[in-house]
This record gives C-alpha cells, sequence and structure tokens, in this order.
C-alpha cells in the first residue's frame, strides 16, 4: 500500500475509533459473507474447514449454517 494510502487509512481509522486491523477486517468480512452466499466453490471451501472454537471463522460458519438452516424451515 501506498504510503500516502495507508497515512490517510490510520487517520480515518483514529477518527472512527477502531483499529486498522478492526476495519479491515470489518470490510473483508463484508466482501467474505458476499462469496459465501454467491460463490458455491468459496461456500464448500469455507463450510469443509474446521476452525477453532470461538474464532471469528468458527463465528462466522455457525452463523452462516444457522441462516441456511432458518431459510429451509
Amino acid at each position: 500500500m501506498a504510503p500516502e494510502c495507508h497515512a490517510l487509512l490510520k487517520s480515518v481509522c483514529a477518527l472512527k475509533g477502531v483499529s486498522v486491523s478492526d476495519y479491515v477486517y470489518a470490510l473483508i468480512r463484508v466482501d467474505f459473507e458476499y462469496l459465501l452466499n454467491t460463490e458455491p466453490q468459496v461456500r464448500e471451501m469455507f463450510l469443509a474447514a474446521d476452525y477453532p472454537d470461538g474464532s471469528n471463522a468458527q463465528r462466522l460458519k455457525n452463523k452462516f449454517i444457522d441462516a441456511t438452516m432458518s431459510k429451509g424451515d
């Protein structure tokens, strides 16, 4: 990332009161959730993997499974 972009990102995060890591994670998560719903290969890879209990990935997997099951009711 270009230094000026990194500086701007850090400033925006400071204004929002979040860390750069948390801000970037939130952006990536939105895109990844979209991929889970639109790309069968991504969904299959994600659902086939095991993730540590309590991890962000495990929580997302549980959320996705619960949402999928509730759609079938």
